[in-house]
C-alpha cells in the first residue's frame, strides 16, 4: 500500500467512526430531529429548563438598568397641540384630541414602565396595584366627563379632554417617585 493510500484509507476509517459515534451524542434542537434519550440511571439527570417568566415577572423584572433608551414624546405632542390649535373641522379636531390623548397614555406608560424598573419587588407589586386602581379611576372620569354632554362630538371631546387632564396630572405623580428613586 503506498503512503498516499494508507492516508486516504486512514482518513475514511477515521470519518467512519466519528459519524457513527455522532448517534450517542443527545439531539441538538433545530440541528438534529432525533428526540433527545431517556437518561440512564448511571448518568446524572439534566437540571430542568425554568418555566417561562409570567407577564407580571416580566413585568417587574424590568430592563432600564440594561438600556440607555427612552423615546421623547413631547415633539410629536406639541405638533399634534398645534394642529388641534389649527384644525379647520370639529372632526378634525376631535380626532386630533383623540391622538394626543394616545400620545399621553404612551408617555405614562413608559415613564410607569421606567419606575418600576428601579424597584424591588414587593413595591412593584405595589405600584402595579395602585396603577390599576388608577386606571379604574380614570375610566371612571372618562365615563363622567362624556355623560355630561349631551351632543356626542362634544361628549367625545369632553371625555378626551378629562383623560388628558388625568394622564397628565398620573404623569406629574410618576415623574415625582421617579425623581425619589432614580439614581442620576
Amino acid at each position: 500500500m503506498t503512503p498516499r493510500l494508507f492516508a486516504r484509507t486512514s482518513s475514511l476509517i477515521l470519518a467512519i467512526a466519528l459519524i457513527s459515534g455522532c448517534d450517542t451524542l443527545p439531539a441538538i434542537p433545530y440541528i438534529n430531529e432525533k428526540p433527545a434519550q431517556e437518561p440512564t440511571a448511571e448518568v446524572a439527570p439534566t437540571p430542568t429548563k425554568s418555566k417561562p417568566l409570567s407577564r407580571g415577572d416580566k413585568i417587574a423584572k424590568g430592563l432600564s438598568e440594561e438600556l440607555d433608551w427612552f423615546p421623547s414624546l413631547e415633539q410629536p405632542l406639541e405638533q399634534l397641540r398645534e394642529s388641534y390649535a389649527n384644525a379647520p373641522s370639529p372632526s378634525t379636531r376631535s380626532q386630533t384630541l383623540s391622538n394626543i390623548s394616545y400620545l399621553y397614555d404612551a408617555q405614562l406608560f413608559l415613564l410607569f414602565q421606567d419606575m418600576l424598573d428601579f424597584l424591588p419587588k414587593e413595591a412593584r407589586v405595589a405600584e402595579l396595584k395602585e396603577q390599576n386602581a388608577w386606571l379604574d379611576k380614570r375610566q371612571q372620569l372618562i365615563t363622567q366627563a362624556f355623560l355630561r354632554e349631551p351632543d356626542k362630538a362634544a361628549a367625545r371631546d369632553a371625555a378626551s379632554q378629562a383623560f388628558i387632564k388625568a394622564t397628565r396630572a398620573r404623569i406629574d405623580e410618576i415623574n415625582a417617585k421617579r425623581e425619589l428613586i432614580v439614581l442620576k
